[in-house]
């Protein structure tokens, strides 16, 4: 009985299994938009050098209401190349850029562009530049006329500002320059005057103290006084 139900449950998940397939099978495959095939073309002939071929594709293509700007961007090169001047290609490079800020349709300008250099990539440089500072500017006026039309429908309301007023004076316990009575409290009282001692005999010889001159010592402790007895002669050990 067990090996009957379990053949039953495996034949339900082939059979399930089956029509899932058979479903996916059954969608059709989509495929990619004409428009981006053609301008695959258009930038094949560019880089061929074939300019005006990739000129008269990518006509076809804005022409067919693609909102891609590299279409633009390729045209305006291709003027350019036509004529020899990059500014030939001014308005498809600034329709081009208005197209990138709007994105409808999302791509990777950058690194379409990535071969092209010189002065022309300057000049699309700078007009994108331009078209992202403008849209942001339009952005910051929209933001504020939505902020001014909300404060005139009153469902933003703005709390109303304090009044300049002047600062409440500090309490006069805690003001030490109040009025000076702390620093001029009492009557300063002078301190005594030490007396003075008598200077002690000094023992310095250039000192005030020193001997006078003519206060010789007395000629007995002067050993080189007047003495002219010569010692005996039994004490002289160089006598003859």
């Amino acid at each position: 009985m067990f090996l009957r139900t379990n053949e039953l449950m495996q034949f339900r998940f082939t059979t399930l299994t089956g029509f899932a397939l058979a479903a996916f099978a059954a969608i059709p495959s989509f495929a990619q938009d004409p428009l981006d095939e053609m301008y695959g073309r258009a930038i094949h002939e560019y880089y061929r050098g074939d300019v005006t071929k990739a000129e008269q594709i990518l006509n076809d293509v804005i022409a067919a209401g693609s909102a891609d700007p590299r279409a633009y961007y390729f045209r305006g090169l291709c003027q350019a190349a036509i004529s020899g001047s990059p500014e030939a290609g001014q308005s498809d490079f600034e329709q081009a850029a208005q197209l990138e800020i709007d994105g409808k349709k999302v791509v990777n300008v950058g690194k379409s562009l990535e071969r092209v250099q010189g002065a022309v990539r300057c000049q699309i440089e700078g007009i994108r530049r331009k078209a992202r500072l403008a849209s942001r500017s339009k952005y910051l006026e929209m933001q504020k006329m939505r902020y001014d039309e909300s404060l005139r429908s009153g469902s933003v309301v703005v709390p109303p500002r304090a009044p300049d007023v002047a600062p409440a004076p500090v309490p006069g316990a805690n003001d030490p320059f109040k009025d000076n009575s702390e620093l001029n409290k009492g009557t300063p009282v002078p301190m005594p005057e030490e007396a003075k001692k008598a200077p002690a005999p000094s023992d310095d010889p250039f000192s005030g103290d020193a001997p006078k001159p003519g206060n010789d010592a007395p000629a007995a402790d002067d050993p080189f006084g007047g003495n002219n007895n010569p010692p005996p002669a039994s004490d002289d050990p160089f006598g003859n």
